[in-house]
């Protein structure tokens, strides 16, 4: 256990506790007969799990690398609520090259996180080989981020300007493959533009070049984060090649994960952006998936409501980790955007929101949390 100790298990036994609540407020509000605590913990869901290169994956609902948001809090988090794999958010493989004190702490892992991934990004086979060498111990997995849409990240030829050119494409898988003994999976989206749509070339140079898996985002590069989600092109993906598919964007619910999981066929869906503040959607998912199990309808599954109570909770805990990991002055400035997401929708928010931004020390985040 790293910063190991007691303070860290005691926050886990918490976070255990509130996980379990919510399970068990799930199924009374919906009246349903629950299912047994230490299935939903385990979250094994049965002819849904895979694996990726040695790694086992026990079911089929993922986190997603976000950027500033997929740190250890966050990826606990999510896997003390069901989720099967977690990602660091991208790190620049010069960065690493350069022992950069910033992209160096982005590489921590606790125990409690695994199976994760490190999402690397760049574009010399050369220095990505290196920095995922580099960081290898660390992982479980190396991933390339080959679908990134941010400007800045185009403009260095890195991320989803990689679907522009193939070739190098998989040169970088290449030298990370030769390099590693870990599994590498690839991050990538169904083309640059919609009359550039190459998800299906991409993803066999992939698995050509020595991938473990691919994750298809359903939007080209210069959608960006608009428009709609072509889930076609990530099933052509899944009929063409054989290492495990994961369908990512725009999967907004538990609902959504189910329908997309069978209608693309895919082994995996990546939660996102919608699991910002709403970390029990990775619970909903499991609990749905484990219904679905007992026969329950794709079209009937109930959404878990946790109330403003149960979120007051959790979001004191999950500052609470914060600063375990951050300390308090950085912790409690990156919290502000975390409550504003979590409270997000609930009544008469809006006059506690302005408190939102103004919070200084952990007393003051507290005392905004009872106010709400």
């Amino acid at each position: 256990m790293i910063m190991g100790d007691n303070k860290l298990k005691r926050l886990l036994d918490e976070l255990g506790e509130l996980a379990a609540g919510y399970v068990d407020e799930y199924f009374t509000q919906n009246n349903i007969e629950p299912l047994p605590r230490e299935v939903i913990r385990e979250a094994r869901i049965k002819d849904h799990g895979f694996n990726i290169g040695d790694i086992e994956i026990i079911n089929p609902i993922i986190s997603a690398p976000l950027a500033g948001i997929s740190d250890n809090t966050f990826r606990i988090f999510a896997r003390y609520f069901g989720c099967s794999l977690t990602y660091s958010e991208m790190i620049t493989s010069y960065g690493l090259h350069y022992d950069h004190k910033k992209s160096s702490e982005l590489i921590k892992i606790t125990e409690f996180e695994r199976p994760c991934a490190l999402q690397l990004f760049g574009s010399d086979p050369g220095v990505m080989a290196e920095a995922a060498a580099k960081v290898s111990e660390n992982a479980d997995i190396i991933d390339i981020n080959m679908g990134c849409p941010v400007p800045k990240i185009i403009k260095a030829k890195s991320g989803g300007y990689l679907m522009q050119e193939e070739e190098l494409a998989g040169r970088i898988i290449s030298s990370m493959a030769d390099a590693l003994d870990k599994p590498l999976t690839v991050k990538t989206r169904i083309g640059w533009n919609r009359d550039n749509i190459n998800a299906v070339n991409m993803a066999k140079i992939a698995q050509e070049c020595g991938a473990s898996a691919i994750t298809i985002h359903g939007r080209t590069v210069k959608q960006g984060f608009s428009g709609k989600v072509d889930y076609g092109e990530i099933k052509k993906v899944k009929e063409t090649i054989d290492i495990p598919v994961i369908a990512s964007g725009d999967i907004l619910n538990a609902g959504d994960a189910l329908k997309i999981m069978e209608y693309t066929g895919c082994d995996g869906v990546m939660l996102g952006r919608a699991a910002k503040g709403t970390l029990w959607l990775f619970l909903n998912t499991v609990i749905s998936f484990l219904l679905m199990e007992k026969g329950y309808d794709i079209d009937d599954m109930p959404e878990g409501d946790p109330g403003k109570d149960w979120k007051k909770r959790f979001a004191g805990l999950y500052l609470r980790f914060l600063v375990h990991f951050k300390g308090e002055f950085k912790a409690v400035r990156e919290f502000r955007k975390h409550l504003s997401w979590i409270f997000k929708g609930e009544r008469d928010i809006a006059k506690a929101r302005k408190k939102f931004f103004l919070i200084e020390d952990i007393d003051d985040a507290m005392e905004v949390i009872d106010s709400i």
